[in-house]
């Protein structure tokens, strides 16, 4: 079977089908209609007249099959005859001559008006076209030919019209502007801290905190793009796919940034150079490594460095451009399999189990990270409890996606999108609060913040970046210094 949507990115959607005998049916889409309202499904079949003509349609048929039916029966049946016992609603496809845009062409049209709700909670409907005798006998491409479709479908707004947004999206809205309303207050706490950092008699400021005000800013961005696809595809039903493309992208940036912030202040970026150890093999011993495990450390320790050394193959620099590199590929190959809404957390499909497997080989790298500047020999007995914490707090961001995509796997259909994207924003809003606090807290916060170099504002052995010579390396831009190390 061949489905491409092509389009649109909204539940008014056209693309293209063909039935074959190994797959005799096509799922067109899932759509979830709000408790006790009732929503549409207007579907447009055409075979353009020169490509051939759908001989025999007596078995064609639109099935329309709810949500517990799906999961319970139709998604463990294994042919067309088993699945469409469980459908609640069928309609015929018959097709007649007729034009489309000028073209002549075979065209059938469905139309089904009473998709209802659950009583008391929203309902899924899943919507196939599907012919059940090509499992049974053969039919050439000639007598089967490829069928172009276009749908319609709403849900019951409730005040007696129609909404093209799903009943499980109609909750984001809200979602994203907490989101918004958080990352923007945290982002004031950043600009607060950069002000005063320039302000300062040494002019200094880490670029540790330029880094978690830009993740704030894609975070915002991300959910602003979101809101404006949401608000043009409830107009109608089609939505800014750009916007919803970028939403994507924001999302994944911000999560790259997070993970690689989390990595490079567990290897002891920011940590100064008497509390870890750099160069040699003690720091490592511990964990019987290679060498290549102990350059990459060594690098996060000091990414500016690591960056420096970028041609000569540093572990740790392709490390850095590898996840920000993979994290827009998942999240662009996310959006091949459903561009309705941003689907980058979306992980009921292999690209995002493969964000779920990518996120725990990241925390891997952080727990390597970590233990190293902890059994050192070097690290300060009084920082052994705040690194643990952090230890802890890193880990538990790596492990919540897909901690929250089990948990979400229990829910019922209806329930899984809000419960996903609530998760994950709960943790986003959590992760970025941590790094916040981190780099913005006075020195008297922690024994971190008592050591680490964001905070200190009178180290003036600096080295130019450019150069990856000894001292704290530094951008310079006008009076103010921006340090890396």
């Amino acid at each position: 079977i061949i489905v491409q949507t092509q389009f649109t990115a909204a539940k008014v959607s056209s693309g293209k089908a063909q039935l074959d005998g190994e797959k005799s049916e096509a799922l067109l889409t899932k759509f979830a209609i709000s408790a006790g309202e009732k929503g549409y499904f207007d579907l447009k079949l055409t075979i353009p007249t020169a490509v051939g003509m759908y001989t025999d349609e007596r078995y064609l048929k639109v099935h329309f099959f709810t949500d517990e039916a799906w999961a319970e029966y139709v998604a463990k049946a294994s042919t067309c005859q088993q699945k469409i016992r469980y459908a609640t609603k069928q309609s015929s496809v018959v097709f007649d001559y007729g034009k489309d845009n000028g073209e002549d062409v075979w065209i059938a049209k469905v139309r089904v008006d009473d998709l209802e709700g659950g009583a008391d909670s929203i309902r899924f409907w899943y919507i196939t076209l599907d012919d059940c005798s090509l499992e049974v006998s053969y039919h050439s491409k000639q007598d089967v030919p490829e069928m172009n479709f276009q749908y319609t479908i709403q849900n019951g707004d409730g005040i007696g019209g129609y909404t093209h947004l799903s009943a499980d999206e109609l909750g984001m809205t809200k979602l994203h502007l907490i989101q918004i309303l958080i990352s923007s207050l945290l982002l004031i706490c950043i600009a607060f801290k950069f002000i005063k950092a320039m302000l300062s008699s040494q002019g200094q400021v880490h670029v540790a905190l330029i880094t978690v005000g830009f993740a704030l800013t894609l975070d915002i961005l991300s959910n602003l793009s979101e809101m404006i696809h949401s608000t043009w595809y409830n107009i109608n039903g089609i939505g800014i796919y750009s916007f919803d493309c970028l939403a994507s992208h924001f999302e994944a940036q911000c999560d790259a940034l997070i993970a690689l912030v989390l990595i490079l202040v567990g290897s002891g970026w920011t940590l100064p150079t008497d509390v870890i150890v750099t160069g040699g093999d003690s720091n490592m011993s511990m964990l019987g490594t290679t060498s290549v495990i102990q350059k990459l450390v060594a690098g996060l320790r000091s990414p500016s460095l690591a960056i420096h050394q970028l041609f000569s193959g540093n572990p740790a620099t392709i490390l850095l451009f590898f996840v920000l590199i993979s994290h827009a590929v998942l999240a662009q190959w996310g959006r091949t399999f459903d561009d309705d809404f941003d689907s980058y957390h979306a992980l009921d499909h292999i690209a995002g189990k493969a964000v779920i497997v990518f996120r725990v080989a990241l925390g891997l790298i952080f727990l390597i990270g970590a233990a190293s500047v902890r059994n050192s020999g070097r690290c300060p007995r009084a920082l052994y409890p705040f690194l643990m914490r952090f230890q802890f707090v890193g880990l538990s961001w790596f492990l919540s996606l897909p901690f929250v995509s089990m948990v979400s796997s229990l829910l019922p259909d209806y329930n899984k999108h809000l419960a996903m994207a609530s998760g994950s924003a709960m943790v986003q809003a959590c992760s970025l609060t941590s790094l916040v606090w981190l780099f913005c807290a006075d020195a008297s916060s922690s024994a971190y913040h008592r050591l680490t170099t964001v905070t200190k504002e009178n180290d003036m052995n600096f080295a130019d970046a450019s150069t990856g010579g000894a001292g704290a390396r530094m951008w310079k831009i006008g009076k103010t210094k921006i340090r890396l190390d």
